[in-house]
């Protein structure tokens, strides 16, 4: 008896050793996101939460985020590995680049849902009813960063507008109270204003994609040289998001549910709406449907990284350094059903 509860002893301790050298083999990866965790960054939490990276075989740690510009900041510096942030934000930031760089391993939206957003009654219809208008923007939105494509593309003076320097909360809220006549965001921040009493009949959207600026958006980023040291986990964290962002279409309330464990407080109608918002206006577009998520055409994607260098007066960059597939699974993985 007494040997028998030896080897169970023995046989425990072999196995308590096995999981934590299995754990410590398991690599993490810390993950910056573009601002604080809403429902169109759900998808990342339901991975993390709901099992999608560990069934890879790697732990990620999903943080929030400051902007797009900061958020790729982070990652070249080495403070992140990885980030979830707007491409256009960072073609400007690797023109502007010598050694320090990042990558696209995972196109997310197929189109920037970037918009300007007014109320109707202001009477801001097209872009040159902006001149000589009040802004209200984050610093750092990706939204506000390419305003100047938006206005090129337009016959608009940027210098025409005035900016007024703002939290996303309080963009909303000046909005509202008529203390800007506009605000460059997402599609997204339709939901929020929604929260706040104003309906869809009562905003004026102007997207960036109906006025000329139809560029990539989100993606998945880390750098080269991260991706050149850990091609596995890069390729891990690439398919857990994927199968995750797949769910998240498929029971966009699950993604939610996620993000409600994690952030108890959220009011899950409206974070649901911004999903769905993000869904329909920067992911599922002819060509997804077609091509799978991540899918891109190499022809559009100069065109994006062109018209940013031209606009932000950028030394010419090739493909190859904004954006990989080889991180990619194979296509039919990507597939919507």
């Amino acid at each position: 008896m007494h040997q028998s509860r030896l080897m169970g002893v023995i046989a425990g301790l072999v196995l308590g050793a096995s999981a934590v050298a299995a754990a410590a083999q398991t690599p993490t990866v810390k993950l910056t996101l573009d601002f604080s965790i809403q429902g169109q960054q759900s998808p990342f939490v339901l991975a993390a939460e709901g099992g999608y990276f560990a069934r890879e075989g790697v732990n990620v740690q999903v943080d929030r985020g400051y902007g797009s510009a900061d958020a790729i900041t982070k990652v070249a510096s080495g403070a992140y590995d990885m980030a979830f942030a707007d491409i256009g934000a960072l073609i400007q930031f690797n023109g502007r680049q010598n050694e320090a760089k990042a990558v696209s391993v995972f196109q997310i939206y197929d189109v920037a849902p970037m918009v300007v957003l007014s109320l109707r009654k202001a009477s801001i219809t097209k872009p040159s009813d902006l001149a000589g208008k009040r802004i209200a923007s984050p610093t750092g939105a990706s939204s506000r960063v390419m305003f100047p494509l938006f206005a090129r593309a337009n016959g608009l003076d940027p210098s025409s507008v005035h900016w007024l320097d703002v939290t996303p909360q309080l963009r909303e809220i000046l909005l509202v109270q008529g203390q800007t006549d506009a605000t460059t965001a997402l599609i997204t921040d339709v939901a929020g204003l929604e929260h706040l009493g104003i309906t869809e009949d009562d905003l004026s959207v102007m997207r960036y994609s109906d006025f000329g600026v139809a560029l990539y958006g989100h993606c998945l980023l880390t750098t080269p040289q991260f991706a050149d040291r850990n091609p596995d986990a890069v390729q891990k964290v690439v398919k857990g998001a994927a199968e995750a962002w797949k769910a998240a279409i498929a029971n966009p309330d699950a993604a939610i549910a996620a993000l409600k464990k994690r952030e108890p407080l959220i009011e899950e109608k409206v974070e649901r709406a911004r999903l769905d918002l993000v869904i329909k206006n920067a992911i599922l577009t002819e060509r997804v449907w077609r091509d799978g998520l991540g899918a891109v055409d190499p022809a559009r994607m100069a065109h994006t990284i062109n018209m940013i260098a031209e606009t932000f007066k950028l030394p010419a960059l090739a493909i190859q350094s904004i954006y990989r597939s080889d991180y990619l699974p194979p296509q039919a993985e990507l597939q919507l059903n």
